[in-house]
């Protein structure tokens, strides 16, 4: 179990958002019987943080500069975290939950900290990168080259199986939207938590059993679901779906000059 001194404020930070609609996003959505709407989506990417270490899950990206799919800014993440009084210099840690480009889009920011990854997520991707395979792809040429030359900076930690990362927060390769996507287990103030990120989109996959329309491999789209719910049981943690606006509306908004895009998870 980690110490008292491990335990981390976690911070949801949204970035921008989108609306599609259920039968674009969830597999199989046509043969549910349920009648089709709107699906509302929040970017977002998120902060642990204690006295000791300030450890980034994702990065967002920037949304102005480039739009895959028709999202709107709210914050830029380097904005978002200006207004939590964070400087890049003082992030020791990023975790790369998989490289798409929402995901890694500002990993250039953070050029002295520890790049945590997924080894079958940089091998499929830098395979990809190499064979000019990229086209058509939710992943960007630039960030790779990113992490790659992290690699060559002795800064990039890549995963095979279950690992605690950091003192208090562990990750969990699980597949199925990308092959190294991961899942997190922190231990915040006020208990566990999983941050799902792209792993569970929406809370409605965990309640249906639907998985995201985009996945690398079903079959294990479909088992990182069972997981998560069997991580959740096992530890106590509530599952934090990573584009659901949901978080934001249950749990309470960071006071402070962030408040209006930072939720506090714990």
């Amino acid at each position: 179990m980690s110490s008292a001194l491990s335990k981390f404020n976690v911070i949801q930070v949204k970035y921008g958002e989108r609306v599609t609609r259920k039968s674009i996003v969830f597999h199989g959505f046509a043969n549910s019987g349920e009648v089709d709407e709107d699906q509302p989506m929040d970017y977002s990417f998120w902060i642990a943080r204690n006295d000791k270490a300030i450890i980034l899950i994702d990065t967002g990206y920037d949304v102005a500069g480039k739009d895959w799919l028709g999202e709107t800014s709210r914050t830029p993440p380097p904005e978002g975290l200006a207004l939590l009084g964070i400087e890049p210099a003082q992030v020791s840690m990023v975790i790369t939950t998989h490289f798409h480009y929402d995901h890694i889009g500002y990993v250039h920011l953070f050029p002295q900290a520890v790049i945590v990854a997924a080894r079958a997520e940089y091998e499929y991707w830098t395979a990809k990168f190499e064979e000019n395979g990229l086209v058509g792809e939710f992943t960007a040429a630039a960030d790779l080259e990113v992490i790659m030359r992290a690699g060559e900076e002795q800064r990039l930690r890549l995963i095979d199986g279950e690992t605690e990362v950091h003192p208090g927060v562990s990750v969990y390769p699980v597949g199925g939207h990308c092959p190294g996507q991961l899942l997190t287990l922190v231990q915040s103030k006020s208990g566990p938590l999983i941050l799902a990120s792209d792993a569970i989109h929406f809370a409605e996959q965990l309640e249906k059993g639907w998985p995201f329309f985009a996945h690398t491999d079903l079959d294990e789209m479909c088992a990182a679901l069972a997981f998560a719910k069997e991580l959740s049981a096992d530890t106590g943690a509530p599952v934090i779906p990573g584009h659901d606006p949901r978080v934001a509306a249950e749990y309470p908004a960071l006071n402070g000059p962030a408040k209006a895009i930072a939720t506090s998870l714990g």
